[in-house]
């Protein structure tokens, strides 16, 4: 029985010190402290209790801490059952503050770190973020200096105005990659079509609006509570010389915000060499961006799945990668836009056996997780990968959407990171 469990069996009193203090420890602080992403600051018991019920409402329904993803996880920071019933209790019983030096349950931190930084890239100049008030989605192209091929063993992301910087996600173009120097012109194009620095863009990298659909290799995935992560032992994502980084910022602007003004940067570790070659590989159809995913205006179910061997695909962005043998799967992340309801990644055994790698019951746009397998899953030859996404576009002002990069467009990905042998 956990700890929580055996104060509440025992029918002793919940208080702030002893019960609700180390919950939010443990997985509210990272984000609602002063200066961070999150609009309270829950540092201070006074405004613990000032908030105390809106804190047990939002618990209770799960929309904090934001989490959607169900499945075996090692960074899973959501709130079990006793833990959420602590906070409705502590409000019924008139929020008492209980002993300051006493003892106090023990919740393990679930925040993952980056063990050292080898290297790090970092917007050239601030940029002023242009909306007063709501979301702006922004990319800044980096230089990466260092020579020769290394492996990226593991990232984080310093928000240089945590205050308004949503999530953070960063993609790699490589001089050896499939489109060769021709992507390199279209960053350019996109940069310099732009008189602000970086260019417009949403839910990818590519310019919003744009007609192009690059395939471009995402290396890691930053939302605030994070404080970064080192890949899997022994794995790692191969990065060239003369490459660049896209950068790629969810900006969300509150009317307090009198600082609009930010510079991230990305601290790397890297190696010269891994015993397992890794990725992050999305996996969806070839066909959807091509010949279109039709999502139909006042349609509230649509459903939109994919299910083979992903290899093929695969190699597409990651061609030095050797998947002859299979490959371990490691983590994984789901995209979509706005009209995204529900969705789910699974591998389905050569005997027909379903494992739930991934499932996301509620979709959340504005919190997109890498979800990180507490023990990796093999895939074989036989194997197939199912993704499916659903979504609703039911609104009465609704219409026609299709697969594309701008706001109104829709998208369906199940990003994988995975390593060879």
């Amino acid at each position: 029985m956990s700890l929580v469990l055996l104060v509440l069996a025992c029918g002793s009193e919940v208080t702030y010190h002893q019960d609700v203090k180390p919950i939010l420890q443990a997985r509210c602080l990272n984000c609602h402290v002063e200066g961070s992403i999150g609009s309270v600051d829950l540092s201070t018991a006074d405004t613990v209790r000032k908030w105390g019920p809106v804190i047990a409402h939002v618990t209770q329904n799960r929309s904090m801490p934001p989490w959607s993803g169900v499945g075996d996880f090692s960074n899973d920071w959501s709130l079990s059952d006793a833990q959420i019933s602590v906070f409705q209790q502590w409000v019924d019983s008139e929020m008492p503050m209980g002993d300051a030096d006493g003892d106090a349950i023990v919740i393990d931190s679930v925040g993952t770190t980056l063990s050292r930084v080898d290297t790090a890239v970092s917007m050239p100049e601030p940029y002023s973020v242009s909306v007063e008030n709501g979301d702006e989605y922004r990319c800044f192209i980096l230089d990466w200096e260092e020579i020769g091929t290394q492996y990226i063993t593991g990232f984080n992301a310093i928000p240089g105005n945590a205050e308004m910087v949503h999530h953070i996600a960063a993609f790699l173009v490589r001089p050896d990659g499939l489109l060769g120097d021709s992507i390199f012109d279209s960053l350019q194009e996109w940069e310099q079509s732009d008189e602000n620095q970086g260019y417009s863009c949403y839910g990818g990298p590519s310019l919003t609006g744009s007609s192009s659909q690059i395939p471009i290799e995402q290396i890691a995935q930053w939302v605030p509570g994070n404080q970064g992560m080192d890949f899997p032992e022994g794995t790692g994502i191969a990065i060239s010389e003369g490459s660049k980084i896209i950068l790629q910022l969810h900006y969300n602007v509150r009317p307090e915000n009198a600082n609009r003004s930010d510079q991230t940067s990305l601290e790397f570790s890297l190696a010269d060499t891994v015993t397992s070659p890794a990725a992050y590989a999305p996996w969806l159809n070839g066909i959807w961006p091509v010949a279109g995913m039709s999502i139909p205006g006042g349609a509230s179910d649509v459903s939109h799945t994919v299910e083979a061997d992903p290899r093929g695909f695969f190699n597409v962005l990651n061609p030095t990668l050797e998947l002859d043998e299979g490959f371990d799967i490691h983590g994984l992340m789901m995209h979509m836009h706005r009209l995204g309801q529900s969705g789910e990644v699974i591998l389905v055994k050569s005997d027909g056996t379903e494992v739930s790698l991934l499932s996301i019951p509620k979709w959340d746009f504005d919190w997109q997780f890498t979800y990180l397998l507490r023990e990796p899953v093999r895939f074989e030859d036989g194997d197939a990968l199912r993704l499916t996404c659903v979504f609703d576009n039911s609104a009465p002002e609704a219409v026609d959407v299709n697969w594309g990069e701008g706001t109104l467009d829709e998208m369906c990905v199940g990003n994988l990171y995975i390593s060879t042998l």
